[in-house]
């Protein structure tokens, strides 16, 4: 699992740098905008030529949070920079864990959590969906779906 995500991180780089080369006009610039450790080690990835891959960005501000949900697809997370807190419906206990600049995570599909900056700076990511289906471009449906508070964590964690 952990080599196939190298594996395909390493290609969409490598992808990017053949695109950024091979294109005519004035030069384009780019790079890796980070690397680090995932840390969620019951992640599974299932990915086949009908599946593909959707990456996005966003910026949190302090005191932000993207409420409790879940993703339909696993998701890869890097952070660029900040801390971000997230806090996981299953954990009986509702331990935060942070990850900061340089760090992931990978959420499983249907995997409830909440992601908050309790931090004093923006939080910078990028979410990359993975098996997103090939034809979701011409059909976009939501990836993502807002659940209840599971009954673990207090209501202070929103």
């Amino acid at each position: 699992m952990k080599r196939l995500l190298v594996l395909a991180i390493a290609a969409v780089t490598l992808g990017i740098g053949v695109a950024l080369a091979s294109a005519g006009g004035p030069p384009i610039s780019g790079g890796v905008v980070g690397s680090g450790v995932f840390t969620y080690k019951t992640a599974s990835v299932e990915l086949s030529q009908s599946k593909g891959f959707l990456m996005e960005w966003a910026k949190v501000p302090p005191g932000q949070s993207f409420g409790w949900h879940l993703h339909r697809e696993p998701v890869a997370v890097a952070i660029s920079s900040g801390t971000l807190t997230l806090y996981d419906g299953k954990d009986a206990s509702c331990t935060a864990s942070r990850y900061s600049a340089g760090q992931g995570f990978i959420e499983p599909a249907n995997h409830v959590h909440i992601a908050r900056n309790e931090g004093t700076k923006t939080v910078s990511l990028y979410a990359i969906y993975l098996g997103v289906p090939g034809q979701w471009r011409k059909n976009p449906t939501p990836l993502d779906a807002f659940v209840k508070a599971p009954g673990n964590c207090p209501a202070s964690v929103k």
